[in-house]
Protein backbone atom coordinates (compact mmCIF):
# COMPACT_ATOMS: atom_id res chain seq x y z
CA UNK A 1 0.00 0.00 0.00
CA UNK A 2 1.78 3.69 -0.72
CA UNK A 3 2.44 5.52 1.57
CA UNK A 4 -0.39 8.39 1.04
CA UNK A 5 -3.07 6.08 0.12
CA UNK A 6 -2.68 4.57 3.62
CA UNK A 7 -2.66 7.51 5.78
CA UNK A 8 -6.09 8.64 3.94
CA UNK A 9 -7.30 4.82 4.58
CA UNK A 10 -6.08 5.32 8.19
CA UNK A 11 -8.02 8.67 9.16
CA UNK A 12 -10.92 7.65 7.62
CA UNK A 13 -11.68 4.20 9.05
CA UNK A 14 -9.78 6.11 12.61
CA UNK A 15 -13.22 8.76 12.41
CA UNK A 16 -15.63 5.87 11.14
CA UNK A 17 -13.90 4.37 15.04
CA UNK A 18 -14.39 7.96 17.04
CA UNK A 19 -18.10 7.93 15.72
CA UNK A 20 -18.82 4.64 17.22
CA UNK A 21 -17.01 5.27 20.56
CA UNK A 22 -18.49 8.61 20.59
CA UNK A 23 -21.93 6.91 20.23
CA UNK A 24 -21.13 4.59 22.90
CA UNK A 25 -19.77 7.39 25.46
CA UNK A 26 -23.82 9.12 24.20
CA UNK A 27 -25.44 5.13 26.08
CA UNK A 28 -23.07 5.37 28.76
CA UNK A 29 -23.82 8.81 29.69
CA UNK A 30 -27.33 8.71 29.58
CA UNK A 31 -27.20 5.37 31.50
CA UNK A 32 -25.22 7.23 34.79
CA UNK A 33 -27.65 10.38 34.41
CA UNK A 34 -31.24 9.92 33.16
CA UNK A 35 -31.67 6.27 32.54
CA UNK A 36 -34.25 4.32 34.36
CA UNK A 37 -33.21 1.59 36.57
CA UNK A 38 -35.02 -1.10 34.51
CA UNK A 39 -33.79 -0.20 31.03
CA UNK A 40 -30.39 -1.38 32.48
CA UNK A 41 -30.44 -4.66 30.99
CA UNK A 42 -30.77 -3.30 27.38
CA UNK A 43 -28.72 -0.46 27.75
CA UNK A 44 -26.15 -3.74 28.49
CA UNK A 45 -27.07 -5.10 25.27
CA UNK A 46 -27.19 -1.80 22.68
CA UNK A 47 -23.80 -1.04 24.68
CA UNK A 48 -22.14 -4.63 23.74
CA UNK A 49 -23.17 -4.11 20.45
CA UNK A 50 -21.64 -1.20 19.61
CA UNK A 51 -18.76 -2.10 21.73
CA UNK A 52 -18.78 -5.24 19.03
CA UNK A 53 -19.00 -3.28 16.00
CA UNK A 54 -16.15 -0.79 17.26
CA UNK A 55 -13.95 -3.14 18.02
CA UNK A 56 -14.91 -5.23 14.49
CA UNK A 57 -14.27 -1.68 12.89
CA UNK A 58 -10.57 -1.55 14.17
CA UNK A 59 -9.29 -4.80 13.15
CA UNK A 60 -10.66 -4.50 9.96
CA UNK A 61 -7.75 -5.17 7.29
CA UNK A 62 -7.65 -1.70 6.21
CA UNK A 63 -6.74 -0.61 9.29
CA UNK A 64 -3.92 -2.83 10.14
CA UNK A 65 -2.56 -3.00 6.64
CA UNK A 66 -2.08 1.09 6.79
CA UNK A 67 -0.77 1.27 10.70
CA UNK A 68 1.79 -1.67 9.44
CA UNK A 69 2.25 0.22 6.39
CA UNK A 70 3.05 3.80 8.35
CA UNK A 71 4.87 2.21 11.36
CA UNK A 72 8.32 3.21 10.70
CA UNK A 73 7.55 6.14 8.72
CA UNK A 74 9.45 9.42 10.24
CA UNK A 75 8.54 11.49 7.34
CA UNK A 76 5.08 11.87 8.79
CA UNK A 77 3.72 15.18 10.50
CA UNK A 78 3.85 15.11 14.44
CA UNK A 79 0.32 14.71 14.38
CA UNK A 80 -0.31 12.03 12.30
CA UNK A 81 2.98 9.57 13.76
CA UNK A 82 0.99 10.04 16.70
CA UNK A 83 -2.32 8.68 15.43
CA UNK A 84 0.06 5.62 13.93
CA UNK A 85 1.57 5.46 16.78
CA UNK A 86 -2.07 5.23 18.51
CA UNK A 87 -3.29 2.70 16.34
CA UNK A 88 0.00 0.12 16.25
CA UNK A 89 -0.32 0.60 20.50
CA UNK A 90 -4.19 -0.86 20.15
CA UNK A 91 -3.03 -3.35 18.00
CA UNK A 92 -0.66 -4.61 20.02
CA UNK A 93 -2.74 -4.53 23.16
CA UNK A 94 -6.62 -4.58 23.10
CA UNK A 95 -6.38 -5.15 19.59
CA UNK A 96 -5.76 -8.92 20.71
CA UNK A 97 -9.12 -9.58 22.20
CA UNK A 98 -11.75 -11.59 19.84
CA UNK A 99 -14.99 -8.78 19.53
CA UNK A 100 -17.00 -11.82 21.58
CA UNK A 101 -15.35 -10.62 24.33
CA UNK A 102 -15.37 -7.40 24.19
CA UNK A 103 -19.15 -7.42 23.93
CA UNK A 104 -19.23 -9.36 27.14
CA UNK A 105 -17.27 -7.31 28.88
CA UNK A 106 -19.59 -4.01 27.87
CA UNK A 107 -22.35 -6.07 28.68
CA UNK A 108 -21.38 -7.13 32.07
CA UNK A 109 -20.08 -3.58 33.39
CA UNK A 110 -23.40 -2.13 31.89
CA UNK A 111 -24.97 -4.21 34.47
CA UNK A 112 -22.18 -4.02 36.94
CA UNK A 113 -22.45 0.20 37.16
CA UNK A 114 -26.62 -0.21 37.78
CA UNK A 115 -25.97 -3.01 40.43
CA UNK A 116 -23.20 -0.82 42.41
CA UNK A 117 -25.09 2.26 42.02
CA UNK A 118 -28.68 0.01 43.93
CA UNK A 119 -25.73 -1.52 46.41
CA UNK A 120 -23.74 1.62 47.18
CA UNK A 121 -27.69 2.91 48.39
CA UNK A 122 -28.74 0.07 50.12
CA UNK A 123 -25.10 -0.40 51.86
CA UNK A 124 -25.25 -3.96 50.37
CA UNK A 125 -22.45 -5.09 49.38
CA UNK A 126 -22.94 -8.88 49.73
CA UNK A 127 -25.97 -8.85 46.99
CA UNK A 128 -23.28 -7.12 44.88
CA UNK A 129 -19.79 -9.07 45.63
CA UNK A 130 -20.70 -11.98 42.85
CA UNK A 131 -21.10 -9.36 39.93
CA UNK A 132 -17.75 -7.77 41.28
CA UNK A 133 -15.86 -11.00 41.14
CA UNK A 134 -16.89 -11.45 37.44
CA UNK A 135 -15.63 -7.98 36.88
CA UNK A 136 -11.90 -8.94 38.29
CA UNK A 137 -12.14 -12.03 36.46
CA UNK A 138 -13.13 -10.41 33.12
CA UNK A 139 -10.21 -7.92 33.87
CA UNK A 140 -7.56 -10.64 34.64
CA UNK A 141 -8.66 -12.86 31.53
CA UNK A 142 -8.33 -9.59 29.60
CA UNK A 143 -4.45 -9.24 30.79
CA UNK A 144 -4.10 -12.80 29.92
CA UNK A 145 -5.28 -12.38 26.00
CA UNK A 146 -3.53 -9.03 26.03
CA UNK A 147 0.12 -10.70 27.46
CA UNK A 148 -0.34 -14.20 28.93
CA UNK A 149 3.67 -14.08 29.69
CA UNK A 150 3.63 -11.16 31.84
CA UNK A 151 2.10 -10.12 35.30
CA UNK A 152 -1.60 -9.84 34.81
CA UNK A 153 -2.08 -6.30 36.81
CA UNK A 154 0.88 -4.59 35.34
CA UNK A 155 -0.42 -5.32 31.86
CA UNK A 156 -3.73 -3.75 33.33
CA UNK A 157 -1.73 -0.59 34.57
CA UNK A 158 -0.45 -0.74 30.76
CA UNK A 159 -3.49 0.41 29.59
CA UNK A 160 -4.06 3.34 31.66
CA UNK A 161 -0.70 4.02 31.38
CA UNK A 162 2.02 3.21 29.03
CA UNK A 163 4.96 1.77 30.61
CA UNK A 164 3.30 1.66 34.43
CA UNK A 165 3.80 -1.30 36.23
CA UNK A 166 3.02 -2.43 39.93
CA UNK A 167 6.55 -2.63 41.01
CA UNK A 168 7.63 1.19 40.14
CA UNK A 169 3.93 2.68 41.83
CA UNK A 170 5.09 1.14 44.97
CA UNK A 171 8.47 2.54 44.96
CA UNK A 172 6.71 5.88 44.72
CA UNK A 173 3.81 5.29 46.97
CA UNK A 174 5.34 3.73 49.30
CA UNK A 175 7.84 6.88 50.66
CA UNK A 176 5.18 9.26 49.77
CA UNK A 177 2.81 7.31 52.37
CA UNK A 178 5.38 8.06 54.61
CA UNK A 179 6.06 11.36 53.77
CA UNK A 180 2.26 12.38 54.37
CA UNK A 181 2.10 10.56 57.87
CA UNK A 182 4.62 12.90 58.95
CA UNK A 183 2.29 15.68 57.30
CA UNK A 184 -0.37 13.94 59.16
CA UNK A 185 1.20 14.05 62.29
CA UNK A 186 2.58 17.65 62.03
CA UNK A 187 -0.98 18.56 61.83
CA UNK A 188 -2.24 16.67 64.72
CA UNK A 189 -3.65 18.30 67.72
CA UNK A 190 -3.58 21.62 66.05
CA UNK A 191 -6.78 22.63 65.46
CA UNK A 192 -8.47 23.95 62.41
CA UNK A 193 -12.19 24.97 62.35
CA UNK A 194 -14.17 23.53 59.50
CA UNK A 195 -17.70 24.00 61.29
CA UNK A 196 -18.93 26.87 58.42
CA UNK A 197 -18.18 24.24 55.72
CA UNK A 198 -21.43 22.57 57.21
CA UNK A 199 -24.02 24.87 57.11
CA UNK A 200 -27.19 24.19 55.40
CA UNK A 201 -27.40 25.93 51.65
CA UNK A 202 -29.47 26.20 49.00
CA UNK A 203 -28.89 24.18 45.79
CA UNK A 204 -29.62 26.39 43.12
CA UNK A 205 -27.48 29.11 44.75
CA UNK A 206 -24.46 27.28 45.19
CA UNK A 207 -25.06 25.61 41.49
CA UNK A 208 -25.43 28.92 40.31
CA UNK A 209 -22.15 30.07 42.23
CA UNK A 210 -20.37 26.67 40.51
CA UNK A 211 -21.19 27.53 37.07
CA UNK A 212 -19.94 31.18 37.50
CA UNK A 213 -16.44 29.33 38.15
CA UNK A 214 -16.21 26.74 35.48
CA UNK A 215 -17.51 29.55 32.80
CA UNK A 216 -14.24 32.08 34.46
CA UNK A 217 -12.06 28.31 34.20
CA UNK A 218 -13.16 28.74 30.73
CA UNK A 219 -15.82 26.06 30.05
CA UNK A 220 -17.71 26.47 26.75
CA UNK A 221 -21.41 25.87 27.31
CA UNK A 222 -22.29 25.88 23.73
CA UNK A 223 -19.92 22.73 23.35
CA UNK A 224 -20.71 21.44 27.08
CA UNK A 225 -23.23 20.69 29.47
CA UNK A 226 -23.30 19.80 33.36
CA UNK A 227 -25.65 17.08 34.76
CA UNK A 228 -25.84 15.45 38.07
CA UNK A 229 -25.25 11.77 38.93
CA UNK A 230 -24.43 9.43 41.57
CA UNK A 231 -20.63 9.66 41.10
CA UNK A 232 -19.36 12.70 39.12
CA UNK A 233 -17.15 12.20 35.80
CA UNK A 234 -16.25 14.18 32.64
CA UNK A 235 -17.01 12.26 29.04
CA UNK A 236 -15.67 13.39 25.89
CA UNK A 237 -19.49 12.42 23.60
CA UNK A 238 -18.07 14.27 20.54
CA UNK A 239 -15.74 17.00 19.73
CA UNK A 240 -18.10 19.82 20.38
CA UNK A 241 -19.99 17.70 23.06
CA UNK A 242 -17.57 17.59 26.51
CA UNK A 243 -20.17 16.81 29.41
CA UNK A 244 -19.49 16.66 32.72
CA UNK A 245 -21.86 15.75 36.14
CA UNK A 246 -20.96 17.26 39.44
CA UNK A 247 -23.75 16.40 43.11
CA UNK A 248 -24.78 18.00 45.78
CA UNK A 249 -25.44 15.38 48.02
CA UNK A 250 -22.61 15.65 50.52
CA UNK A 251 -22.54 17.36 54.19
CA UNK A 252 -20.12 20.29 52.70
CA UNK A 253 -20.86 22.73 50.01
CA UNK A 254 -16.89 22.76 49.46
CA UNK A 255 -17.27 19.29 48.17
CA UNK A 256 -19.59 19.88 45.35
CA UNK A 257 -17.01 23.29 44.46
CA UNK A 258 -14.40 20.78 44.44
CA UNK A 259 -16.15 18.22 42.45
CA UNK A 260 -17.08 20.84 39.90
CA UNK A 261 -13.88 22.47 39.35
CA UNK A 262 -12.22 18.90 39.33
CA UNK A 263 -14.30 17.88 36.72
CA UNK A 264 -13.80 20.87 34.91
CA UNK A 265 -10.22 20.93 34.73
CA UNK A 266 -11.11 17.28 32.68
CA UNK A 267 -13.16 18.69 30.47
CA UNK A 268 -10.89 21.54 29.55
CA UNK A 269 -8.35 19.56 28.34
CA UNK A 270 -10.49 17.52 25.97
CA UNK A 271 -12.25 21.05 24.85
CA UNK A 272 -9.36 22.35 23.89
CA UNK A 273 -7.74 19.51 22.33
CA UNK A 274 -10.50 18.84 20.00
CA UNK A 275 -10.04 22.60 18.84
CA UNK A 276 -6.58 21.79 16.80
CA UNK A 277 -7.76 20.95 13.61
CA UNK A 278 -4.57 18.86 12.85
CA UNK A 279 -6.00 15.84 15.40
CA UNK A 280 -10.12 17.55 16.05
CA UNK A 281 -12.19 14.71 15.81
CA UNK A 282 -9.66 11.69 15.55
CA UNK A 283 -8.68 9.14 18.00
CA UNK A 284 -5.99 11.36 19.17
CA UNK A 285 -8.08 14.62 19.50
CA UNK A 286 -9.09 14.79 23.25
CA UNK A 287 -7.08 14.44 26.60
CA UNK A 288 -3.87 11.99 26.33
CA UNK A 289 -2.88 9.29 28.85
CA UNK A 290 -5.18 9.02 32.51
CA UNK A 291 -2.12 10.30 34.72
CA UNK A 292 -2.04 13.26 32.24
CA UNK A 293 -5.59 14.06 32.29
CA UNK A 294 -5.86 13.51 35.95
CA UNK A 295 -2.80 16.22 36.58
CA UNK A 296 -5.17 18.66 35.13
CA UNK A 297 -8.14 18.15 37.27
CA UNK A 298 -5.90 18.01 40.54
CA UNK A 299 -4.42 21.30 39.32
CA UNK A 300 -7.46 22.84 39.31
CA UNK A 301 -8.89 21.17 42.33
CA UNK A 302 -5.92 21.71 44.49
CA UNK A 303 -3.31 23.93 43.22
CA UNK A 304 -5.76 26.59 42.32
CA UNK A 305 -9.04 25.98 44.24
CA UNK A 306 -7.15 25.90 47.87
CA UNK A 307 -5.11 28.47 47.20
CA UNK A 308 -5.70 31.76 49.02
CA UNK A 309 -5.63 33.77 45.72
CA UNK A 310 -8.38 31.84 44.35
CA UNK A 311 -10.59 33.25 46.94
CA UNK A 312 -9.63 36.37 47.18
CA UNK A 313 -10.89 36.46 43.88
CA UNK A 314 -14.02 34.09 44.40
CA UNK A 315 -15.19 34.49 48.30
CA UNK A 316 -17.33 37.27 47.96
CA UNK A 317 -19.31 35.47 44.84
CA UNK A 318 -19.39 32.19 47.68
CA UNK A 319 -20.66 34.33 50.27
CA UNK A 320 -23.51 35.26 48.77
CA UNK A 321 -24.46 32.05 47.78
CA UNK A 322 -24.26 30.32 50.96
CA UNK A 323 -25.88 31.90 54.22
CA UNK A 324 -23.65 31.94 57.05
CA UNK A 325 -20.71 32.66 55.78
CA UNK A 326 -20.57 36.39 56.04
CA UNK A 327 -18.99 36.24 59.18
CA UNK A 328 -16.27 33.76 58.25
CA UNK A 329 -13.26 35.53 57.39
CA UNK A 330 -11.16 34.91 54.14
CA UNK A 331 -8.09 33.56 56.37
CA UNK A 332 -10.55 31.17 58.27
CA UNK A 333 -11.85 29.99 55.58
CA UNK A 334 -9.06 29.14 53.63
CA UNK A 335 -7.43 27.48 56.23
CA UNK A 336 -11.09 25.63 56.65
CA UNK A 337 -10.64 23.98 53.18
CA UNK A 338 -7.02 23.09 53.72
CA UNK A 339 -7.96 21.39 57.08
CA UNK A 340 -5.42 18.11 57.40
CA UNK A 341 -7.92 14.93 58.94
CA UNK A 342 -8.36 11.39 57.38
CA UNK A 343 -12.00 10.86 56.21
CA UNK A 344 -14.01 8.30 53.96
CA UNK A 345 -14.85 9.39 50.97
CA UNK A 346 -11.98 10.09 48.29
CA UNK A 347 -13.40 12.91 46.03
CA UNK A 348 -13.70 14.54 49.25
CA UNK A 349 -10.85 13.61 50.96
CA UNK A 350 -7.85 16.51 51.72
CA UNK A 351 -5.12 17.12 49.83
CA UNK A 352 -2.64 15.54 52.08
CA UNK A 353 -4.67 12.41 52.97
CA UNK A 354 -6.20 11.90 49.06
CA UNK A 355 -3.01 10.35 47.98
CA UNK A 356 -3.93 7.39 51.02
CA UNK A 357 -6.58 6.48 49.29
CA UNK A 358 -5.37 5.95 46.11
CA UNK A 359 -2.16 3.83 47.87
CA UNK A 360 -5.20 1.82 49.77
CA UNK A 361 -7.24 0.91 46.00
CA UNK A 362 -3.45 0.21 44.72
CA UNK A 363 -2.62 -2.44 47.20
CA UNK A 364 -6.27 -3.58 47.13
CA UNK A 365 -6.79 -4.16 43.55
CA UNK A 366 -3.39 -5.29 43.25
CA UNK A 367 -4.35 -8.21 45.67
CA UNK A 368 -7.88 -8.87 44.16
CA UNK A 369 -5.64 -9.12 40.47
CA UNK A 370 -3.36 -11.82 41.65
CA UNK A 371 -6.25 -13.97 43.57
CA UNK A 372 -4.45 -13.14 47.27
CA UNK A 373 -7.57 -11.29 48.18
CA UNK A 374 -11.04 -12.94 47.44
CA UNK A 375 -13.66 -10.21 46.44
CA UNK A 376 -15.90 -11.63 48.92
CA UNK A 377 -13.24 -10.44 51.68
CA UNK A 378 -13.17 -7.05 50.41
CA UNK A 379 -15.05 -5.04 52.84
CA UNK A 380 -13.14 -6.34 55.75
CA UNK A 381 -9.16 -5.76 53.77
CA UNK A 382 -10.81 -2.80 52.98
CA UNK A 383 -11.30 -1.48 56.61
CA UNK A 384 -8.16 -3.30 57.72
CA UNK A 385 -6.57 -0.85 55.44
CA UNK A 386 -8.14 2.16 55.51
CA UNK A 387 -7.08 2.15 59.75
CA UNK A 388 -3.99 1.86 58.82
CA UNK A 389 -2.66 3.55 55.53
CA UNK A 390 -5.92 6.75 55.78
CA UNK A 391 -5.78 6.48 59.78
CA UNK A 392 -9.91 6.28 59.34
CA UNK A 393 -11.95 3.76 60.63
CA UNK A 394 -14.96 2.76 58.19
CA UNK A 395 -18.09 2.87 59.47
CA UNK A 396 -20.23 1.32 56.37
CA UNK A 397 -19.26 -0.39 53.05
CA UNK A 398 -21.38 2.87 51.67
CA UNK A 399 -18.36 5.24 52.85
CA UNK A 400 -15.67 1.90 52.18
CA UNK A 401 -15.59 -0.45 49.36
CA UNK A 402 -18.69 0.74 47.58
CA UNK A 403 -17.90 4.21 47.23
CA UNK A 404 -16.11 4.18 43.48
CA UNK A 405 -17.68 3.05 40.49
CA UNK A 406 -14.64 2.58 38.85
CA UNK A 407 -14.28 -1.23 40.04
CA UNK A 408 -17.92 -1.39 38.92
CA UNK A 409 -17.27 0.35 35.30
CA UNK A 410 -14.39 -2.57 34.74
CA UNK A 411 -11.41 0.28 35.27
CA UNK A 412 -9.10 -1.99 37.26
CA UNK A 413 -5.76 -0.16 37.41
CA UNK A 414 -7.21 3.38 37.05
CA UNK A 415 -6.87 4.15 40.25
CA UNK A 416 -2.52 4.61 40.67
CA UNK A 417 -3.28 7.78 37.67
CA UNK A 418 -4.93 10.23 39.90
CA UNK A 419 -1.94 9.97 42.05
CA UNK A 420 0.64 10.45 39.36
CA UNK A 421 -1.51 12.91 38.13
CA UNK A 422 -1.40 14.96 41.61
CA UNK A 423 2.49 14.34 41.24
CA UNK A 424 2.98 16.02 37.76
CA UNK A 425 0.14 18.93 38.83
CA UNK A 426 2.91 19.88 41.79
CA UNK A 427 5.46 19.99 38.64
CA UNK A 428 3.31 21.90 36.31
CA UNK A 429 2.33 24.64 39.01
CA UNK A 430 6.13 24.85 40.25
CA UNK A 431 6.69 25.61 36.18
CA UNK A 432 3.80 28.10 36.01
CA UNK A 433 5.24 30.01 39.12
CA UNK A 434 8.72 30.61 37.85
CA UNK A 435 7.22 31.20 33.93
CA UNK A 436 5.12 33.73 36.01
CA UNK A 437 7.57 35.37 37.46
CA UNK A 438 7.39 34.07 41.13
CA UNK A 439 4.35 32.96 43.25
CA UNK A 440 3.67 36.32 44.49
CA UNK A 441 3.51 37.77 40.68
CA UNK A 442 1.07 34.76 39.33
CA UNK A 443 -1.08 35.16 42.89
CA UNK A 444 -1.58 38.72 42.27
CA UNK A 445 -3.16 37.97 38.88
CA UNK A 446 -4.86 34.87 40.20
CA UNK A 447 -6.72 37.06 42.71
CA UNK A 448 -7.86 40.05 40.05
CA UNK A 449 -9.85 36.76 37.83
CA UNK A 450 -6.69 36.86 35.46
CA UNK A 451 -6.83 33.20 34.86
CA UNK A 452 -6.45 33.16 31.59
CA UNK A 453 -2.44 33.23 33.07
CA UNK A 454 -2.89 29.50 34.32
CA UNK A 455 -5.13 28.36 31.09
CA UNK A 456 -3.15 29.88 28.63
CA UNK A 457 -0.02 27.95 30.10
CA UNK A 458 -2.19 24.97 30.28
CA UNK A 459 -3.30 25.44 26.38
CA UNK A 460 -0.34 25.72 24.63
CA UNK A 461 1.71 23.66 26.61
CA UNK A 462 -0.71 20.75 27.27
CA UNK A 463 -4.05 20.69 26.25
CA UNK A 464 -3.74 21.58 22.76
CA UNK A 465 -1.66 18.68 21.86
CA UNK A 466 -4.26 16.09 22.56
CA UNK A 467 -3.27 12.65 22.86
CA UNK A 468 -0.12 13.71 20.40
CA UNK A 469 2.64 12.90 23.03
CA UNK A 470 2.46 10.56 26.28
CA UNK A 471 2.65 11.49 30.39
CA UNK A 472 6.30 10.93 30.36
CA UNK A 473 7.19 13.13 27.14
CA UNK A 474 4.86 15.94 28.67
CA UNK A 475 5.93 16.82 31.63
CA UNK A 476 9.57 16.42 30.51
CA UNK A 477 8.49 18.98 27.73
CA UNK A 478 6.83 21.48 29.76
CA UNK A 479 9.07 21.14 33.04
CA UNK A 480 12.23 20.08 32.05
CA UNK A 481 12.25 17.46 34.28
CA UNK A 482 11.49 13.90 34.85
CA UNK A 483 8.18 13.19 36.69
CA UNK A 484 9.29 13.60 40.60
CA UNK A 485 7.45 12.65 43.66
CA UNK A 486 10.17 15.13 45.85
CA UNK A 487 8.95 18.04 43.98
CA UNK A 488 5.09 17.52 45.49
CA UNK A 489 6.42 16.18 48.77
CA UNK A 490 8.16 19.32 49.29
CA UNK A 491 4.87 21.30 48.26
CA UNK A 492 2.60 19.45 50.51
CA UNK A 493 5.01 19.84 53.54
CA UNK A 494 5.40 23.57 52.94
CA UNK A 495 1.76 24.35 52.17
CA UNK A 496 0.79 22.83 55.62
CA UNK A 497 3.57 24.05 57.26
CA UNK A 498 2.28 27.28 56.90
CA UNK A 499 -1.37 26.18 57.50
CA UNK A 500 -0.45 24.87 60.72
CA UNK A 501 1.63 27.63 61.81
CA UNK A 502 5.21 25.28 62.13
Amino acid sequence: MEKDKALETLKAADRRVSLLRDSIAVLSFDMETVMPEKAAEERGEQIALLSGLQHEFSLSDEICNAAECLKDDEELSLEDRALVRSWNRFLSTEGKLPKSFVEESARLTSLSQSAWVRARENDDFASYAPLLAEVFLNAEEKARIINPEADAYDTLLDLYEEGMNASFLASVFDPLETSIHEIMDMCCGRRVESGFLYVPYDRESLHAFCMKIITQMGFDFSRGMVSISAHPFTSYLGRDDIRMTTRYSDPSYFDSVSTIVHECGHALYDMNASLNEKIRGSGIGFGSSMSLHESQSRFWENMMLRRRSFWLYAYPMLQEAVDGLQSVSLDDFYRGINRCTPSAIRVNADEVTYPLHIILRFRLEKMLVDGSLAVKDLPEAWNEMSSQIIRYDVRNDSEGCLQDVHWAEGLIGYFPSYAMGSIAAALFMKTLEERAGGKDALDEKISRGEWDVVTGFQRDEIWRYGSVYDFETVVRRVTGHPLDADVYKAYLADKYKEIYNH
